[in-house]
């Protein structure tokens, strides 16, 4: 190789170094999971907010997950959930389905988390998923304290326009002592 040769890819080697830290840096490219940068001027004073909380929230969520892997404590997870709410806030449900389903990372259940999921998919309109996991609470953590879900569900399947399907569920929620005038009146 020539030594013009050699000069020339280590100029261009160079720039795209730099102009690689300027894209890092810039927000563009980020290194932690759900981090978002924003520019000022697209954000609301609300989101400044919600985005302030957000990065507090993954700031102690990561310092728990480094005392966990070094013998510490199970992060705790109420981070993931608040952590999930400000990514909601901020309009991105798909990072907090992502940051709730995390918790199966550390715990075996949580009634909390999947009630949580449920509702980020009846926003998202996507009934049958948010079933799932009123169901899955249900299954897990008995009838008995969770008869409640048996509404959601009723409602869910109303909305979905399943007639049959939300008689069923609502005589279930009814031998259990619930009632609603709407879904009443829907499966008349």
């Amino acid at each position: 190789m020539s030594k013009k040769t050699i000069i020339v890819t280590a100029v261009v080697a160079i720039l795209i170094l730099v102009a690689a830290f300027f894209v890092y840096k810039s927000g563009l490219v980020t290194s932690e999971k759900y981090t978002k940068q924003y520019s000022a001027e697209m954000l609301t004073a609300e989101q400044k907010v919600y985005e302030v909380k957000f990065l507090e929230y993954q700031t102690m969520l990561e310092d728990a997950v480094k005392t966990y892997k070094n013998g510490g404590a199970i992060p705790n997870v109420d981070y993931f959930i608040e952590k999930a709410r400000y990514a909601q806030y901020l309009g991105h449900n798909d990072w907090a389905i992502e940051i709730l389903n995390d918790v199966f990372n550390y715990y075996q259940n949580s009634s909390v988390v999947w009630n949580n999921l449920a509702k980020i998919y009846e926003e998202e309109k996507d009934y049958t998923k948010a079933n799932e996991y009123y169901q899955k609470v249900i299954d897990t953590f008995g009838e008995s304290n969770n008869w409640g879900n048996y509404y959601y569900i009723c409602s869910n399947l109303m909305y979905m326009d399943q007639k049959d399907k939300t008689k069923e569920c609502y005589k279930k929620y009814q031998s259990l002592g619930g009632s609603d005038i709407q879904i009443e009146n829907y499966v008349k």
